[in-house]
C-alpha cells in the first residue's frame, strides 16, 4: 500500500465520523426547536453523505465523480471546520474536560485533518484551472478555524490567539497543499537544498543582503524589542507561511505545469504570482482607505516578485517564509498594526516604492540570462517533475 491508500482509509473514517457527528447534532438540534440549524446541518449530512457513498460505490460515471469532486471540494473543508468545531465545544462542555488540554489535542488534529481530503478530492482535480482555484478556495476557509466555537469557551489566551490569527490555519494550510502537490505529482516544497556547483553563493548571499536591506527600510529601521508580542509573532507566522504556501508553492508550481510547453513560462510565472499576489492585498480595503490599500498592492507586487526569483533560484519554500515573516515582523512591530496607518499615501512614499519595485525588475531581468537562467530552469524542472510521487510503502 502507499501513501495515497492510507490517506484514503483516512478520508472514509474521517469523512463517515464527521457525518456521525452532524447527524446526531442535527437531530439534537431538531428536538430542542432550532429548525434553522438543523436544517443547515441536514444540508451538510447530505452533501457529506453523498461523497462517502461516492467513495464507495466502484466505476460510476466520470461525470458523477467529477461532480462530486467538485461539490467535495468547495463545501468539505467548510464542513470539516465546522465539525471541528462541534466536536471541540461538545467535548468541553458535556464531557467538562479542561479546555486548555482539549483545545490543545484539537490543533494538533486540526493541522493534519485536510491532508486526506487533499489528497483524495484534491488529487482528482487534473486541469490547471481547478488546482488553482481549488488552491484559492481552501485558502479561504482552512486559516479560520473559529466558526462554530464560542472564544469564551478558550480560556487560554495563547491558544486562542494562535487559532484567531490564523497561525494554526497556516499550519494545517501548508500540509494540506502539501499533500495536493504531492497527489498532482509536482513537488515538495523545498526543505532539503537541491544546490549543484552552477549555484552561485555570492549572488545568494547579495539576494539575502538586498532582502534585509528593503525590510529595514521598509521598517524605518529596527523598531523597539518592546513592541513584540505573540500577537504580531503569530500574524507574522501566518502571513509567512499561508502567503508563501499559496502564492509561492501552489500558484507557481501550477503556472509552472501549465505552461510546461511554453518557452518562456518561467519569466510570465514569475510575473504572473506576483502580480495575483499584490492583487490578494486588495481584501485590506475593508480596513484601510482605497488610496493605501492600491498603494500595498503595488508594493506587495513587487516584494512578490522578489520573493517568487528567491525561491526559484535556491528551490527553497522556508527561505522565502523566512523573509516574508521578518519583513511582515518588523513592520507590525514598526507601526503597532498589521494594516498600513493613515488615510492618504504622500509623494515620497510613492517614490520609494517606485524605486523598490524598479530595483526588483532589474534583479528578476538580470536572473532571467546565463548561468542563473539555468540554475532557475533546473528548480522549476525539479518543481513540475513528472517522477514526484507520494508514494512510500509499508510491506507486511
Amino acid at each position: 500500500m502507499t501513501g495515497r491508500d492510507y490517506l484514503r482509509i483516512w478520508y472514509r473514517v474521517q469523512i463517515g465520523t464527521t457525518l456521525l457527528v452532524l447527524a446526531m447534532m442535527m437531530v439534537r438540534n431538531f428536538e430542542m426547536g432550532r429548525q434553522r440549524v438543523a436544517s443547515g446541518l441536514f444540508l451538510l449530512v447530505i452533501i457529506l453523505l453523498i461523497g462517502l457513498l461516492v467513495e464507495l460505490i466502484p466505476q460510476l460515471p466520470a461525470v458523477v465523480q467529477r461532480g462530486n469532486a467538485w461539490l467535495q471540494g468547495v463545501l468539505q473543508p467548510f464542513i470539516l471546520v465546522i465539525a471541528w468545531d462541534v466536536i471541540t465545544r461538545e467535548i468541553i462542555t458535556l464531557l467538562r474536560l479542561p479546555s486548555r488540554g482539549v483545545v490543545s489535542l484539537m490543533i494538533i488534529y486540526y493541522l493534519l485533518m485536510f491532508a486526506p481530503f487533499a489528497s483524495v478530492i484534491g488529487g482528482q482535480l487534473k486541469l490547471s484551472i481547478e488546482r488553482f482555484v481549488f488552491a484559492l478556495l481552501t485558502f479561504q476557509v482552512v486559516l479560520i478555524p473559529l466558526i462554530a466555537l464560542p472564544t469564551d469557551l478558550i480560556n487560554n489566551h495563547f491558544l486562542l490567539q494562535t487559532l484567531s490569527t490564523g497561525a494554526v490555519g497556516a499550519g494545517a494550510y501548508f500540509i494540506l497543499i502539501m499533500t495536493a502537490m504531492r497527489a498532482w505529482h509536482l513537488s515538495w516544497p523545498g526543505l532539503k537544498p537541491h544546490w549543484s556547483g552552477d549555484f552561485n553563493w555570492w549572488l545568494f548571499l547579495g539576494l539575502v543582503v538586498l532582502d534585509l536591506f528593503i525590510t529595514m527600510v521598509n521598517a524605518g529601521g529596527m523598531p523597539s524589542l518592546r513592541r513584540l508580542n505573540w500577537s504580531v509573532l503569530l500574524m507574522a507566522f501566518r502571513a509567512a507561511v499561508a502567503e508563501e504556501t499559496l502564492f509561492r508553492f501552489a500558484i507557481l508550481g501550477i503556472l509552472f505545469y501549465a505552461w510546461r510547453h511554453y518557452q518562456h513560462r518561467l519569466p510570465l510565472a514569475l510575473a504572473t504570482s506576483s502580480v495575483l499576489f499584490g492583487l490578494a492585498h486588495l481584501a485590506n480595503v475593508a480596513e484601510q482607505a482605497w488610496s493605501v490599500t492600491v498603494f500595498q498592492v503595488v508594493a506587495a507586487g513587487g516584494l512578490g516578485l522578489f520573493f517568487a526569483v528567491v525561491y526559484v533560484y535556491t528551490g527553497q519554500l522556508w527561505l522565502t517564509m523566512v523573509m516574508h515573516g521578518l519583513f511582515d515582523l518588523l513592520s507590525f512591530m514598526a507601526t503597532g498594526t498589521t494594516t498600513m496607518k493613515g488615510s492618504q499615501v504622500t509623494l515620497a512614499d510613492w517614490s520609494f516604492v517606485a524605486g523598490e519595485l524598479v530595483i526588483f525588475i532589474l534583479v528578476t531581468a538580470l536572473m532571467m540570462f546565463g548561468q542563473r537562467r539555468r540554475v532557475m530552469e533546473r528548480h522549476v524542472a525539479r518543481l513540475t517533475g513528472d517522477k514526484q510521487r507520494f508514494g512510500f510503502q509499508i510491506r507486511y
